[in-house]
């Protein structure tokens, strides 16, 4: 439960830290929101830390170990992050896109 209380306050931390919500569609809600690494090195990050697959606690630490670097790093939702993974741009992005063109 102690464990459950200091993951939590870390990931608020993190939270306020890159700006409380998703860069790309401005979603709020912090259960679906996560980090998102802008140089495509998330998997060497978790890599680097002990974790080959899920990074959580130790990344939040390791960021905030490092004052919150705000270079290469944001917040984007699930679905964001999903879609950047997949597609290269998150839909939001290619629809902004398409409203200066025309």
């Amino acid at each position: 439960k102690r464990k459950k209380v200091l993951r939590d306050a870390l990931r608020a931390e993190f939270l306020a830290a890159y700006g409380g919500k998703c860069t790309c569609c401005n979603e709020t809600e912090s259960a679906f929101l996560t980090l998102e690494h802008l140089n495509g090195d998330g998997a060497a990050h978790r890599k680097r830390l002990g974790k080959s697959r899920r990074g959580g606690l130790k990344i939040y630490q390791d960021l905030k170990n490092r004052g919150w670097p705000k270079d290469g790093y944001t917040i984007l939702c699930w679905n964001c992050n999903l879609a950047k993974a997949i597609k290269v741009t998150c839909p939001h992005q290619r629809k902004s896109q398409l409203s200066l063109v025309g």
